[in-house]
This record gives C-alpha cells, structure tokens and sequence, in this order.
C-alpha cells in the first residue's frame, strides 16, 4: 500500500513538472535539478508500477494454471479408477490392434494376467473360424472401426468359448488419425444360452426334435414370400398316420412314442436339406418342400414317403405295419395365405383318407368351389358392411395387482341377415385375401374408440381398448390417419387406445417394421405384441421396436399348470420383458390354477373366461355399472 501511494506521489509530480513549461524555463538551478529528480523517479514508478500490474497478472494466471491441472489430474484419477474397476472388460489397443492395456475385469473374465496380454495382437481373443461359422462375427481386427457395436464370439485362455456384447470407439491425435481403439465388452453366455434354450423349448417338437407348429408355419410364411419374389413353388403335405390310436390303445402309450420318433426319423430322410419336417402334435405331421418344379416329382416324393413309412417297426416284442394318408396344396398357385394353405392341405388330406387311405390327394378339386365361396363371401362381407351387420364384443383385461379392469380387447362379430351368426374364423383371413380387411378394419378402430370413450364418459372410468391390426392394415400407409380420425372423431385421448401387432408381422422387413411402428407411437397410442411365442420367440428385436406390451400366446397359458414346458417358457418370457420393460398380458386364463401362477411370475395384466366371456357393448355397459362385484368374486 505504501508502495503505490509513494508511487502515484512521483507520478504526480512528474506531471506537474511536464504541465507547467514556465517555471521550468524560469527556474534556479536548484529547482532544475529537483525537477529532474522527480522526473526520473516518476518514470521509475511507472516502469515499476507497470511491472507490477503485468507481475500480478502473470502470478494470478499460474495459480489458475496450477489449480486446473489439479482439477485436472483428480478427473483422470477418477477416470483411471473407473476403467479400471469397471464391470465391463476393458481393452485399448494401437491403431493396429496390438494390446497395450486391459483392465481388472478383463483379466478375471478371460483368465489371463495383464503382462499375459500386452503387446499381443487382439486376435488372441479370437477362436478359429470352422467352416460353418462363415457368418459369425468373432472378436478380431475386423471389429476396430471408428465406431462399431455388435455381438462377437470371444475366447478365453483355457480355450473356452462365449459371446461378448461388444462396443468399439476410436481415440484421435491432433491430427485426427486414429492412434488407439478403446473396447469394452460385457459376457452374454447365459442370455444367449438361456435364449437358445427357450427357442428349442418353443420351435421344436420335444418328442422328435422336429420342427412344431409355430416354427413351420414362419418357414412356410418365407417359403411363400420367396416362391413369390423368384417366381417358383412350393408344396405343403399334411400327413396323418393311419389306425394309430389303435397302436396306442394296444401296446401303450411308450410304444406310440417310440413309433413317432421312428416315423420322424424316415421322413427325415425323405427330404432335402432345404426342405421342413414338422410334427404338429399327435399323429400330425407335415412337410414343406421348397423350390419344386412340377406336380410329377412332388407326387413322385409322395410315393416315396408311403413306401418309406409302410416298412415294419420294431416295437419292443412286436412289429407293426403303419400306412400314412397324405394332402398336398401348392402355394402360391392355391393360395399366397399361410393359413388357407394350411387349411387346403387339411382338406386334401380328409380327401385322400375318404378315398381309402394310405394315399394321397392333391389340392386341386376344390380349386374352383373354393373360388366360387371366396366371390360369395367377400360380396356378402360388402354387404355387411354396407348394412351395419358386423358388431363387436369386447374381453376385459385385468391387472392382476389390483384385480382392476384395465383395457378391453374389441373382437369383430358378424350377424348374418340368413346365416345368422358367421365365426371370425371363416370370415377374417378371406378378408385379408380380398383386401376387405383395410375397411373393416377402419370400421373396427372407429366403433371401438367410439363406443368405449361413450363408456367411459358414461361411468367415469379410464378404460383403454385394444384393436388388432391385420397385415395388410400395418402395412397400409394410411394406417396413422386412419388412428388419428377414429381417435378425433371419438374425443378420445391416445393413450386409451392400444394397437395390438401379431409377432410374424414384425419380422418382414425391420427397418420399414420400425418407421411404421415409430409413426404410430407419435399419434400416441400404445403398441403391443399379441402371441408373442407363435413365431421366433426371438428377444433379440425387441430391443430395437418401440413396443409397450407383450401379449402371451395362449397356446402357452392353455397348458400351464400341466406342461412344464409351457410353464418355464411363460415364466422367462414375463422375466425378460421386465428387463425390456415391457408390460405382459397373458391370454386365455380359464382357471384359478392359470390364474396364481401368473401371479407368482409377476405377470402384469390377464384376460380370459375366468373374469369375464366377451360381452356386447350394452353387456359391457351394464358390467361397469352393476356387476363389478362378479369380477372381485372370481379373483
């Protein structure tokens, strides 16, 4: 302080000294030299003073400097500690993928210690290719890019295989070349596995090992869309083994099975590679032939199943004779419809056991009755909608937490003026053939948000309606429009209306899937997977589809609590769709052993004949308002 009030002293009189010309013209020598003298120790204080400001600016930028490398080197000794006790493996290696680092994890995880694994290549972690491996991504140099995630096929020191969800980022110098690669990878054995597992449980005959329905039928469906795009054929037998009740009844029950695992195993050999056998269940079998030619080799690979078949069986004791009836339907020439096809094949098959059996009957009779009643039906299905003949039920859906209705699923009936009452079933996949479907799919969706909203403002609740969406309707770029208008003209909130997808339309083409999907969640409404289990089973999707809900195939509650099969596979779906978080219903719950099961699994919501049959909207109505207590005494 005393420093700078001496130092503005000088410069003060330094300044009277330059400011005034005269009395340094007209003075004594003595004051000249006093002048001088104040001159001079007033240029020194600025010098100095100046020194001092730029001194303390300099000394203020130091300890900053000083404080933010502190900063600094506290954050990289976080950042340190993080890598290095992180849950996932960590490894960095050089622009050529030469190792130069590995973390804790990494090295409990593989078995190996970290001098073990620096400077050696990345391909160490890298199993050799076997030839039918082709499409496996394994954890090599070709998994360094700048950014890559994926699932890579790992190696560990003592040999042992697992997959590795694998993330891969690129570090840059000044220069933005890449000078190392940073890759972290967590252990997804036991998902995988646990998967692998469910899918075995749910695409395969537990019996013969073969294909069962649900996987034949998404076989069928891609046969169908490739014989379509190459312009070939394909054909679909049924088959059904002739008097084998009679084998059951009199040699039991163990000697029926090990007459099916004997009869799996030829036709197995009746067959290509690129070819499906699939048992259905009981004596049902069937076989998808892909890529034939003409009629004459399909009936040719007919004949020689027969012949296969009616060799003797040996069954512990006794030796048996089995004949075999066999349907035949050709797609796309019959139809381009997985379920008409499988329902033609079913009908040839009932032809060529009339005829005597131990034969088969092609799909071919039929041809034109067959046309003739899709004309017919499809003018009537105009008709009613022309004529307000189709109504719909609705099933409640219960949350099993607070045994509260949630959502009700709208189901389509139709009243026949001279039919009277025609099932779903003949009317709905004829619509979709037709194209009908997108209409009466539009009338579905407006009467659906139309009624339940009047429901609600007449009861006060916050009841949500679940519609299902046809093939045709999820791929119709109109669909979103058609949404917002039901949900406009109904003054009803987005939220309350679910869109229910089946799992074989998700798996076309993913990224149009998504899009679609994605339109649909910006209107608002919820989207959820109905029988989910009937197709691949696969979690995998799930991850990238904007879904809310899945909606358990019933084929799998049907069997609960009697087929243990059915019980795991349920359990672990309900399991991992928490994990996704996603919402589960389950359908088709008839009894209260169904029912608690569910409970003990978690499973969010149910519906079926145990808390209520479908009900007609006066019905409904009338269920809200009155008869609530029926449902509180049923759970």
């Amino acid at each position: 302080m005393r420093k700078t009030i001496i130092v503005n002293r000088c410069a003060s009189l330094a300044s009277l000294s330059l400011l005034s010309p005269e009395l340094w013209a007209s003075g004594t020598a003595q004051n000249d030299e006093l002048a001088l003298k104040a001159l001079i120790f007033g240029s020194l204080a600025i010098v100095f003073g100046g020194m001092s400001f730029v001194l303390g600016r300099l000394n203020s930028r130091l300890k900053n400097n000083i404080e933010s490398h502190q900063a600094t080197e506290v954050m990289m000794s976080k950042l340190s500690s993080a890598v290095t006790n992180s849950g996932a493996s960590i490894v960095m290696t050089d622009a050529n993928g030469v190792i130069e680092y590995v973390n804790q994890k990494f090295c409990r995880n593989n078995g190996y210690l970290h001098h073990e694994v620096i400077g050696q290549a990345i391909d160490i972690l890298s199993p050799e290719r076997r030839v039918d491996e082709a499409d496996i991504q394994l954890l090599d140099n070709r998994c360094l890019k700048a950014s890559w995630e994926g699932e890579a096929l790992c190696l560990k020191k003592n040999g042992a295989q697992y997959w590795s969800a694998i993330t891969v980022a690129a570090v840059y110098n000044r220069d933005r070349i890449i000078t190392n690669y940073v890759i972290s990878a967590i252990d997804i054995s036991a998902l995988k596995d646990a998967n692998s597992k469910m899918q075995n449980l749910a695409l395969f005959d537990s019996l013969t090992g073969l294909a069962n329905r649900r996987l034949f039928i998404d076989r069928l469906h891609q046969s169908i869309l490739s014989a379509r795009r190459h312009k070939h054929s394909s054909a679909i037998m049924f088959l059904d083994l002739d008097q084998f009740k009679r084998i059951n009844d009199t040699l039991g029950h163990q000697a029926g099975d090990e007459l099916l695992v004997t009869i799996a195993e030829r036709l197995k050999t009746c067959v290509r590679k690129q070819d499906t056998v699939a048992r259905l269940g009981g004596d049902e079998f069937t076989i998808l032939l892909n890529d034939v030619s003409n009629n004459d080799k399909i009936a040719a690979i007919a004949e020689h199943i027969l012949t296969i078949l009616k060799k003797p069986i040996k069954l512990g004791k006794h030796e048996v004779i089995i004949s075999t009836s066999i349907g035949i339907t050709i797609a796309p020439t019959d139809s381009t419809s997985s379920e008409t096809l499988m329902r033609n094949a079913d009908m040839a098959l009932y032809k060529a056991k009339e005829r005597g059996r131990d034969g088969f009957c092609f799909f071919t009779e039929e041809l034109n009755v067959r046309a003739s009643h899709l004309m017919e039906i499809e003018h009537e299905m105009r008709h009613a909608l022309e004529n307000d003949e189709f109504y719909l039920h609705y099933q409640p859906q219960v949350d099993l937490k607070t045994n509260q209705i949630q959502s009700v699923e709208a189901l389509i009936r139709w009243r026949h003026p001279t039919k009277g009452e025609i099932s779903p079933v003949d009317f709905i996949s004829i619509a979709e053939e037709t194209g009908l479907i997108i209409p009466i799919g539009d009338w579905v969706m407006k009467k659906a948000c139309s009624e339940i909203q009047q429901l609600n403002e007449n009861t006060g609740l916050n009841i949500r309606v679940a519609v299902n969406l046809s093939t045709r309707q999820f791929t119709d770029l109109k669909l979103v429009n058609t949404v917002v208008e039901a949900l406009e003209q109904a003054g009803m909130d987005a939220k309350n209306l679910e869109l229910e997808v089946t799992e074989s339309m998700l798996m076309e083409d993913m990224e149009t899937v998504i899009d679609q999907l994605n339109r649909i969640k910006a209107a608002g409404s919820t989207v959820t997977i109905d029988d989910f289990g009937s197709g691949y089973s696969s979690f995998s999707y799930l991850k990238s589809l904007p879904v809310d809900i899945l909606k358990v195939d019933r084929e799998f509650v049907r069997d609960v609590p009697d087929d243990l099969n059915a019980m795991e596979i349920t359990s672990a779906i309900i399991a991992v769709a928490h994990k996704l978080n996603l919402k589960v219903v389950a359908e088709g719950v008839e009894d209260i052993d169904q029912r608690d099961f569910l409970n003990i699994n978690r499973c969010d919501y149910a519906q079926g004949y145990l808390f209520s049959r479908p009900l007609g909207y006066a019905d409904l109505r009338k269920f809200f308002l009155e008869d609530q207590q029926n449902l509180k005494q049923a759970v």
